[in-house]
């Protein structure tokens, strides 16, 4: 058995270094999870939630809805608000596709990354190229108008605790190829994350988007529902809340969230078929003196380590800091919540492409590769070693099978009738053809009123619910509440000498707690306010411990120093109090 090595280039170092230093934007490299999903909020009933209806408000596929919405309209709206390119929406979009050619692809996109950059790698992880794909740079294809919506998704559930944005909102495009497609099918997604148009308000800023989104269950009309849509996505909801496709939410902003993905697969003979596969995009703007680019870049497939990582026979010194990384991450991975289980993967570990045909030889398997080593094995006795440190009953197995279902292909189809053990139990994936949105209508053959796209069965059954109900719990929670955390108890202190106290609150609401908002704890017997220190902020879930310092009244008895919660004026919450007793 090879000796595990520990991590030793100074350039992974210093990467483990940034991610460490920088949990927020670790924390924005999720694709799927590490928003919503591990707050109070997850926890909470919500009367809210039984009205809302999760095919109007949480995923659209009705054909009468998503029809309206074109690819064109999309790209002219990125290239005019870019400016100065000299762009237009066919050259951008074939720029896209582009990136899947060797250098120097079409000679009208000049400047572009190509798939076989770097040796045909991206982060320094295998990045092959897909010529079928990258047809579609062609001048002569006019690819653009091939693509039809078949999905626009609301995912506010990937908003941060801290309110650092709003979430993802998704719109989802396929290739049109007549039934029955046999051949050439291809897709995009463009995830655009929403900004906070009142950080400073934290979670509570994004009130008006969660909002807008539950007001379409009940809008009946349907240019009204449109019109809405529209407002969200090409115009924006209202005055300082910019509309989802803007050039800088597809990560071209300081914490680099938001992305485009793609998922390929277009096949040429039927003996010759090439792996499903799924890549990410950022979009950049950038410019000097010779002028300004927009220009779609390869980045890495998020909360997707390289496959062999898991395999112990694989010595290299980032696979293994990769598997002392993970074992790490196992209480995360080991919650009994089939959509609360998470990890963290730093980006320095993150794959440049996730395929769910491992049989084409991909290494995307996890399972595949942890099971060349035969257990136990050291990496197998560090999980086991912090499975019962935790009290979980899972297998190190089963963990490696939860972070394949969290990777891009696991969570398409690689993942389908794994045991994840717990009360999850075996993943709960039924596709058509790989993909979570079909892109064919039904019914067939023309497009009617009842004419959608129909959604898999892990949607319906298990993720859109618990969206619905964490959207449902977010409205249902007031802006300002708090709860006490330390009960109160009598503290023995001598007479007329200054002592110090506590009192611990939680934020049970979804403002942010901050000194520049004007919220403090006023005294209710003028002994002196409690205030926030300058810059903190509490979020929701999250506690505040205020330590005071009073001086003992000088007869013996018990005392209670008591406080409100209060804002602008408006109090909430329950009151705080402290008692002494004087002997």
């Amino acid at each position: 058995m090879p000796s595990r090595q520990r991590l030793t280039s100074p350039a992974l170092v210093a990467g483990l270094l940034l991610w460490n230093a920088t949990p927020a934007l670790a924390q924005s490299l999720h694709s799927e999870r590490g928003g919503l999903q591990s707050s109070p909020l997850a926890h909470r009933p919500s009367r809210t939630a039984a009205t809302l209806d999760p095919l109007r408000s949480l995923a659209l596929s009705d054909h009468a809805t998503v029809s309206s919405f074109t690819a064109r309209r999309v790209f002219e709206q990125l290239v005019r608000q870019a400016g100065g390119t000299g762009l237009t929406a066919d050259p951008l979009f074939r720029q896209l596709w582009d990136t899947q050619n060797p250098a120097p692809g079409q000679p009208d996109l000049p400047g572009g990354p190509h798939c076989s950059d770097d040796g045909n790698t991206v982060n320094g992880a295998p990045y092959v190229c897909r010529t079928l794909e990258g047809a579609e740079a062609s001048p002569s294809t006019a690819a653009l108008d091939r693509y039809v919506l078949v999905g626009l998704f609301n995912r506010f559930d990937l908003a941060p605790v801290d309110g650092a944005h709003c979430g993802e909102y998704r719109m989802s495009f396929a290739r049109f190829v007549p039934a029955p497609q046999v051949r050439a099918r291809n897709r995009f997604i463009l995830e655009g994350v929403l900004p906070n148009p009142s950080p400073a308000l934290g979670l509570e800023g994004c009130r008006p988007v969660a909002q807008a989104w539950a007001t379409l269950s009940t809008l009946e009309d349907p240019t009204e529902r449109r019109a809405l849509l529209d407002a969200l996505f090409f115009e924006g909801l209202a005055p300082g809340i910019p509309p989802v496709i803007h050039i800088h939410h597809y990560g071209d902003n300081p914490a680099g969230v938001g992305q485009v993905r793609v998922n390929m697969f277009m096949q040429q003979g039927i003996g010759a078929p090439n792996p499903w596969m799924l890549r990410e995009f950022k979009l950049k703007r950038r410019c000097d003196s010779t002028g300004c680019s927009l220009r779609f870049l390869p980045t890495t497939v998020k909360s997707t380590p390289r496959g062999d990582f898991f395999n112990l026979q694989n010595p290299g010194p980032l696979a293994v800091a990769f598997r002392d990384y993970f074992v790490t991450q196992v209480e995360g991975l080991a919650v009994d919540d089939f959509n609360r289980f998470n990890y963290v993967v730093p980006d320095v570990y993150n794959a440049a492409q996730s395929s769910s045909m491992p049989s084409m030889g991909s290494v995307d398997d996890f399972l595949a590769e942890f099971d060349k080593t035969a257990a136990p094995n050291a990496f197998t006795d560090a999980l086991q070693a912090e499975l019962q440190r935790i009290g979980s009953p899972l297998t190190p197995r089963q963990l490696v099978a939860r972070a394949q279902a969290l990777s891009c292909g696991g969570c398409h189809d690689l993942s389908r009738g794994t045991d994840l053990g717990g009360a999850p139990g075996v993943f709960p994936l039924d596709f058509m053809r790989f993909v979570q949105t079909q892109d064919i209508l039904s019914p067939q053959p023309t497009p009617g009123p009842g004419s959608h796209y129909p959604l898999s069965a892990s949607l319906t059954t298990a993720f859109l619910p618990f969206r619905q109900q964490l959207l449902g719990a977010f409205l249902d929670t007031p802006a300002l509440d708090a709860r006490v955390v330390t009960p109160e108890r009598g503290h023995e202190v001598q007479a007329g000498q200054p002592f110090q106290g506590t009192v611990t609150l939680e934020n049970t609401g979804t403002l942010a707690w901050r000194d520049s908002t004007g919220l403090r704890a006023v005294s209710l017997d003028q002994t002196g306010d409690l205030r926030w220190a300058p810059g903190e902020a509490i979020h929701l879930g999250q506690q505040k411990t205020f330590v005071f310092t009073h001086t003992a009244p000088t007869t013996p008895g018990r005392t209670t120093y008591r406080w409100r919660l209060q804002r602008d004026d408006q109090a909430f919450g329950p009151e705080l109090s402290f008692t002494v007793d004087v002997p």
